[in-house]
């Protein structure tokens, strides 16, 4: 049971207030992109459009919320889809008939369809490159899941290079200068973040008992994933080798059945542009609900009151705004939303949707 909900809990992830000062500067020196310059006119997620049909599609929308269309033909899994740097380019994992698992890269406008790799137990969980000539992924052959590899795609050459094989290796993320990746290993006793060279060298374990590793913008700092009370799923933050770790969140929800899992705690932490804030979910009112809180931990601030459930966070490329998937007494299924920052001005932009990412 152990194992089951170490690898629940970082297979989940594979389903993440103010204006940026321009002299900003990543970890490795270079000038960070302004957030005035950062714009984006589509909004891609998954959904069931298909009558009769629970099968997911990928759709795109306008920022509007007009002119929603599926882009490929293809079946997608129920995971999020995943921006590349440029924000011109989506990966996506479908389910063949035959029980394959395949990971495609799309343009936003549904050209360029391109098979990056296919396997029989999994493959998918990927992350984009900042400079969008690497596709980072787990595969996975082994019905088990007792090993699966993490594989680095070059989109020049066409070549896969196998940086990890052993253990069970989920959720990789490129640091923002993209010469580095953080992922998690999960083994019979616990999961650990480790962080690598994207070549696979320096490998090296910086935060154990942990999972679900992401960025700061400004590639500082990791913002994570570990245990608080009844095995409760709670954010924490440390620096980018590992050290200073932090707990910023340790609420619960109050309803909970103690059946072997986890309790709903908090999770889905997602970083503003400028790496002062973090929008995350929380179950401590009994439904997820999504929240801001600074990336000390303090100022905790509720955005939304669902009837059902808000989730799946996605602050766009702007730092404007906050796009979520909720359920509503006005939607018989989820939908995609937007809201302000401080959780004003929330509305609709597709009556049907989860996973919502902004592009170009």
């Amino acid at each position: 049971m152990k194992k089951n909900t170490i690898f629940l809990i970082c297979i989940g992830c594979i389903f993440i207030l103010s204006q940026c000062d321009d002299s900003r500067i990543s970890e490795d020196g270079n000038p960070i992109e302004p957030i005035e310059s950062r714009d984006y006119s589509t909004i891609a997620f998954i959904a069931r459009i298909t009558d009769n049909s629970a099968e997911w599609s990928l759709c795109t929308v306008d920022k509007s919320g007009n002119n929603r269309q599926k882009i490929v033909d293809k079946t997608t899994t129920c995971s999020k889809p995943v921006r590349s740097g440029s924000g011109h380019k989506l990966l996506f994992s479908t389910l063949t008939n035959n029980y394959m698992y395949e990971l495609y890269a799309v343009d936003t406008d549904g050209s360029e369809l391109t098979l990056i790799d296919r396997a029989d137990v999994y493959c998918g969980n990927a992350d984009w490159s900042p400079d969008d000539n690497y596709i980072v992924y787990v595969r996975c052959s082994d019905p088990y899941w007792n090993n699966s590899d993490l594989v680095l795609y070059n989109i020049s050459d066409k070549t896969h290079t196998i940086l990890q094989n052993e253990g069970n290796t989920s959720c990789p993320k490129f640091s923002p200068n993209g010469k580095q990746i953080a992922y998690c290993k999960s083994t019979e006793t616990s999961g650990n973040i480790y962080k690598m060279d994207i070549t696979g060298n320096n490998n090296q374990l910086i935060i154990s008992n942990a999972s679900c590793p992401n960025w700061s913008p400004q590639g500082d700092k990791i913002a994570y994933l570990s245990s608080g009370i009844d095995r409760s799923s709670q954010i924490f933050i440390a620096n980018a080798d590992g050290s200073g770790q932090k707990q910023l969140t340790s609420s619960v929800s109050p309803v909970w059945w103690d059946t072997g899992f986890p309790r709903d705690g908090n999770e889905d932490p997602q970083w503003t542009p400028d790496g002062k804030n973090i929008v995350y979910v929380s179950w401590e009112n009994e439904k997820p609900e999504i929240f801001i809180m600074n990336a000390a931990g303090n100022d905790k601030t509720r955005l939304t009151t669902a009837e059902f459930r808000d989730e799946c966070p996605e602050i766009t490329l702007d730092g404007q705004s906050i796009l979520f998937s909720s359920r509503r007494s006005d939607m018989m299924n989820n939908g995609i939303c937007i809201m302000a920052l401080d959780g004003s001005n929330q509305r609709v932009l597709s009556n049907a949707g989860i996973y919502p990412i902004a592009c170009r």
